[in-house]
């Protein structure tokens, strides 16, 4: 299947069900006066959406989440990577990182919050290391599986063409085990950005991103701007998503499962 059929046949359906909650949002929002308080109308939060734009809040304050975003993703999963690759090669390893692996990654990622704040302080870096945390873990496990579920045929082949051991991982392991590192990937950006959300929550500093503007909206009593935070958390999510899912379908071509 081919890029454009696949979001059109995916994406263009998916628009009914939230048209249909914007309706009943828009009615519910009428229906009384104190739901329109509690639940702003699409009109009221259109409007709120225009002056945070036109007061330069809202777009800083998206562009610096994406920031911490672009920066623990990157560090998280690049870490995860390494570790998964090399538990995945060596039997060694595995025995050696694995159980430290599962149990650390058992641990809710907000009990890290005070340890990293002592370490890191309340700063930036603090976020980035919470944020490069989750997303280790979901690249790590699925570059270990994918290495692990090679076919041993595969290595065999390879050792017969005398690859070495670095041939081996580039020529036949890192392309059989792409598609479980992708979704790893897929899965840790998505990790990614709703970690930063909570990590702007928890570790309210100088500096204003997309989830402190929640929190502050949510303090003034003002769901419309709660409301708009949610909205676009949730459509730059999607565009995310969608991004590194068309990458996948253009890196796997060869894959029918994709299709």
């Amino acid at each position: 299947m081919t890029v454009k059929r696949w979001i059109g046949g995916f994406i263009l359906p998916g628009l009914a069900v939230p048209l249909a909650l914007v309706g009943w949002w828009w009615g519910a929002s009428h229906a009384h006066p104190v739901a329109g308080a509690l639940l702003p109308s699409p009109a009221k939060v259109w409007q709120t959406s225009i002056e945070l734009l036109h007061d330069k809040v809202l777009l800083p304050s998206l562009g610096l989440s994406i920031a911490l975003v672009g920066y623990g993703f990157l560090t998280g999963a690049l870490a995860g990577f390494v570790l998964g690759t090399a538990m995945g090669i060596s039997k060694t390893l595995e025995r050696l990182y694995l159980p430290l692996f599962n149990g650390i990654r058992q641990v809710p990622l907000v009990a890290w919050v005070p340890l990293i704040v002592i370490w890191f302080g309340i700063g930036e870096i603090s976020k980035i290391v919470l944020i490069a945390l989750g997303a280790s873990y979901p690249v790590a496990l699925n570059t270990f599986a994918g290495i692990r579920s090679v076919p041993r045929d595969f290595v065999d082949v390879a050792n017969v063409f005398e690859y070495g051991r670095l041939g081996i991982w580039w020529r036949v392991l890192l392309p059989a085990a792409l598609p479980s590192i992708l979704t790893g990937i897929r899965l840790s950006l998505s990790k990614s950005w709703t970690m930063v959300i909570g990590a702007e929550a928890l570790m309210t500093t100088v500096s204003s991103g997309i989830g402190n503007l929640m929190l502050e909206g949510g303090e003034q009593g003002r769901m419309d701007i709660v409301i708009v935070s949610i909205i676009v958390v949730g459509v730059v999510g999607f565009v995310m998503n969608q991004a590194v899912r068309v990458i996948e379908l253009r890196l796997l071509r060869w894959n029918k499962g994709l299709a």
